[in-house]
């Protein structure tokens, strides 16, 4: 800043100064004024608003407590009559005191205050003559508590006390009116807690009271509930609990949130253009969940600040006017003659050196005329002199520099290292990028000889190199030499050396041009590696291997493994297609598997059948990935026998059916007959219960009836485990079943959507082969069942229909949805997932977004095809 303001003109500095030193004086001033007079305005407006709150706050508990008060007094001097009239009637010998008194007992305990008020009876002793907890009457512990003192001690009249219930946290304000019936010595107290009656409350009898406060220009007061609900405002009403302000934010939820203190806001009324800042200060009535506020904006309150602001503005503008005026007055007189001596140093610097200027004082100004007249004499005759000079060595130094220039543009500009040794190998000059590689600073390289930067059983082949060059100016060819650098690891390089020779022919030196390889030999390396790796892995792997063109499908190369779990050989394989070799079960089959490589570029797990020499049919899974090898695409393919678990699967599965089947038989051939068996005795019971016990017969029909539905939900249940055949029953009767079945069992909503044209039975429908209907029907009752026990659904839904070549079965309910953790690992979902394999049929079970379970179960028509084949 200095130097900036050192570089500017005189008028410059003398503007710059006055006018400084004048706007920090009129800013700092007028900050004084506005931050006194600002702490000032800002306490008024609170002060203010908070007491315009408390005043706010008092009406309300004043109309509060006036509604309970002459609610409680109303509900006390009823009972009170209530009680003089049943004294009456005790009196006149209609009732004994005994009887008279539980009569009053119940009509004071029927009624209740409130949500949990009621009605109880102290004696003038303090002690609970009738209460609703029996626990409490005639303790005499009572008349120590501090409120039962003031009871005994008014007798009459309204009370307020803050009271604790047994297991509650904190204390709540309750209120008390009561009355003393002096017959029995009974000081009758209805009494419940205040926050119960605010519904007694009416609005009405303060609201004009509250929106007649105003402040400001359009302050006003307003309550809120807790739950952002207006309950007094004069423009607004409903619910603002996620109202936002000019920011975005939710400033009635942090109101809510706080319940008393102060906040600012921007608000915008809806006949205003713009946000403004509004500040509001609330206080909460816990009693009644109100928020009392009082609310006005800030720019109502801080106009006055705005007019000091416009003064002290105005107040700076005029004054600087007049300082600018005499600066620029003050400034012309030192300027105008500097302007003069400055035009003849213009023309002097331009060449004219015959230049002089007048002098017309003899200030400073006049002296310093005088000195730039004598400088230029003296500048004259030095000038005439030097350009004799300059005109002889002109020529020389121009073919020099041109020749330097180019020579330093070369060296600089090129990446390789460039160097020059002596013939003991000495370095006398190198370029920048030879420090580069070598990692050396220039006078650490200066000083070493090139042996020092080569690995040393490779120097006496390079001094070679120079002795074999011979003759100057001739090139040594292009050698390959390991790089030592300075604290860093070595690099490799490519040198290209040739010698040097002075004026007379005399060979002096070798000069070298250096490149970095490194990169170059490290890929090789790395290269060889790397096929070397893949090798080893490929052959030695236990997973049958082979790689093949993915457009013809023509084995490239085989491992053992492959080899062992096929039976053929290396020769008979090589060059041949998967398709020609009959390695895939079915040729439509191996096509499409291609084509979805082709499409998917990779595969993870694809279950196949695959063929063995012999003829034997395996069962695996194929794992596969394509690659660009020798400018073609090529897969490579990892082969995994499981024919031996998919058999221990289909096992497990058989056996699971014939206990399914078992316990199906057993219910429907022993249970059920049974249960018709003790229907039957129930109904004779009924029989014989009708003539000795009439009352009881019914019972026994009840018992009967509930026989009877479990006799249907058995046979339901035996159907459910065990369906009879499912392709002749038909596959949509079948699905039908399970619907009523779940809704007659677990009484939730179940509903099949069956499309029309998947039900008719034609060749290229799946359903029609009996496994695979099978297999599909028990993925859909296992899907419903996990549905009813696991996701407490309610409402479940199974679609069924075929598009695109493909049937769907889509079941989806509404419960808790399958947790991730679980998805995959139960055992039912293993025995669908393999149920899905079996019939070649692809099965995601997922969470929608709207929640629940979908479970899709997709079969390609050819693929059912060629199950059945």
């Amino acid at each position: 800043m200095l130097r900036f303001l050192g570089n500017q003109g005189i008028r410059f500095k003398i503007l710059a100064g006055y006018t400084s030193i004048f706007i920090a004086a009129s800013l700092i001033g007028g900050a004084i004024i506005y931050f006194q007079v600002k702490p000032t305005i800002t306490e008024n407006i609170q002060n203010e608003l908070n007491n315009t709150t408390g005043v706010v706050l008092n009406m309300v508990k004043t109309a509060a407590n006036v509604s309970i008060k002459n609610y409680l007094r109303a509900v006390c001097e009823k009972t009170k009559e209530n009680i003089e009239h049943i004294y009456q009637r005790y009196e006149s010998g209609q009732l004994s005191e005994a009887e008279a008194k539980n009569e009053v007992r119940k009509i004071i305990f029927s009624q209740t205050i409130g949500k949990t008020g009621y009605i109880y009876c102290v004696n003038s002793k303090g002690v609970p003559i009738e209460h609703p907890n029996p626990d409490i009457v005639g303790r005499g512990d009572w008349a120590h508590l501090p409120f039962v003192r003031e009871m005994v001690k008014r007798k009459e009249g309204y009370l307020e006390y803050e009271w604790k219930n047994p297991g509650e946290k904190k204390f709540r304000s309750k209120a008390l009116f009561m009355s003393y019936f002096k017959p029995w010595d009974w000081i009758v107290s209805v009494s419940t807690y205040s926050e119960e009656l605010k519904g007694l409350i009416n609005v009405n009898d303060f609201q004009e009271s509250i929106l007649a406060l105003k402040f400001g220009k359009t302050g006003y007061a307003y309550v809120i509930d807790s739950k952002g609900n207006v309950i007094v405002h004069p423009n607004l009403k409903g619910n603002f609990f996620d109202a936002q302000d000019g920011e975005g934010n939710y400033f009635i939820r942090e109101m809510t949130r706080l319940k008393t203190g102060r906040l600012t806001y921007s608000w915008k009324n809806s006949n205003e253009k713009e946000f403004r800042k509004k500040i509001v200060i609330f206080n909460y009535l816990p009693e009644y969940d109100w928020i009392v506020a009082s609310s006005v904006y800030s720019d109502e309150f801080y106009s006055i600040l705005k007019i000091v602001k416009k003064i002290v503005i105005i107040s700076i503008f005029i004054m600087l006017s007049l300082v600018l005026l005499t600066s620029l007055w003050l400034s012309n007189l030192i300027i105008k003659p500097l302007r003069v001596l400055m035009n003849h140093f213009a023309k002097g610097e331009s060449g004219d050196l015959s230049t002089r200027v007048p002098v017309k004082s003899s200030d400073e100004i006049g002296k310093l005329s005088m000195y730039f007249n004598n400088f230029m004499e003296k500048l004259e005759i030095y000038n005439t002199s030097l350009k004799a000079e300059i005109s002889e060595h002109q020529f020389t130094a121009d073919a020099l520099r041109d020749s330097e220039w180019k020579y330093k543009s070369i060296l600089k500009c090129i990446h390789e290292g460039y160097f020059e040794v002596d013939l003991k190998g000495n370095f006398t000059f190198f370029n920048h990028s030879m420090l580069t590689l070598s990692k050396y600073l220039k006078e650490e390289l200066i000083s070493k000889n090139i042996k020092d930067l080569f690995d040393i059983k490779d120097s006496n082949g390079v001094i070679k190199n120079f002795d074999a060059m011979g003759l100057p100016g001739k090139s040594g060819g292009i050698i390959e030499w390991e790089l030592i650098r300075k604290g860093s690891s070595n690099r490799f390089a490519e040198i290209s050396l040739s010698t040097i020779a002075d004026k007379k022919g005399y060979q002096t030196g070798f000069s070298g041009v250096v490149r970095d390889v490194t990169l170059r030999i490290q890929s090789q390396k790395a290269l060889l590696l790397s096929e070397e790796m893949f090798s080893k892995a490929f052959h030695s792997n236990p997973s049958g291997m082979f790689l093949a063109n993915i457009e013809t499908g023509k084995l490239i190369n085989v491992n053992e493994s492959f080899l062992k779990l096929t039976g053929y050989d290396s020769a008979g394989v090589l060059g041949k297609g998967l398709i020609e070799l009959e390695f895939f079960r079915n040729k439509k089959e191996g096509q499409r598997l291609l084509k979805l490589l082709k499409e998917k570029r990779s595969l993870r797990n694809h279950e196949i059948d695959f063929c063995r020499t012999s003829g034997e049919i395996r069962q695996g899974t194929l794992s596969a990935e394509v690659l660009e090898i020798w400018e073609g695409m090529c897969i490579l393919v990892a082969l995994e026998d499981h024919t031996k678990t998919r058999l221990l699967e289909k096992e497990f599965l058989d056996m699971r059916e014939r206990e399914r089947q078992k316990i199906a038989f057993y219910l429907h051939d022993d249970l059920c007959p049974q249960l018709i068996g003790i229907e039957v005795l129930i109904e004779i019971l009924k029989q014989k219960l009708k003539k000795k016990l009439p009352d009881t017969a019914d019972y026994a029909d009840k018992i009967r009836l509930l026989v009877k539905e479990s006799i249907q939900k058995t046979r339901l249940m035996s159907r459910g485990l065990c369906p009879a055949d499912i392709v002749n029953h038909g596959f949509d009767s079948s699905l039908s079943e399970l619907v009523g079945y779940v809704e007659d069992v677990f009484g939730i909503v179940c509903h099949l959507d069956c499309d029309e044209s998947t039900i008719a039975h034609d060749e290229f429908n799946p359903f029609t082969d009996n496994t695979i209907a099978t297999h599909a029907y028990y993925i859909a009752h296992e899907a419903v069942h996990n549905a009813v026990k696991h996701a407490d659904a309610k409402n479940i839904s199974i679609h069924f229909s075929t598009q695109n070549n493909k049937s769907r079965l889509m079941i989806i309910d509404d419960g808790k949805g399958i947790s991730q953790n679980v998805n995959g690992k139960g055992m039912g979902l293993k025995i669908m997932n393999y149920r899905a394999r079996r019939i070649k049929a692809s099965l995601e079970i997922k969470n929608p977004a709207q929640g629940g379970t979908r479970v899709l179960l997709e079969i390609e028509n050819d693929m059912a095809v060629l199950n059945k084949d």
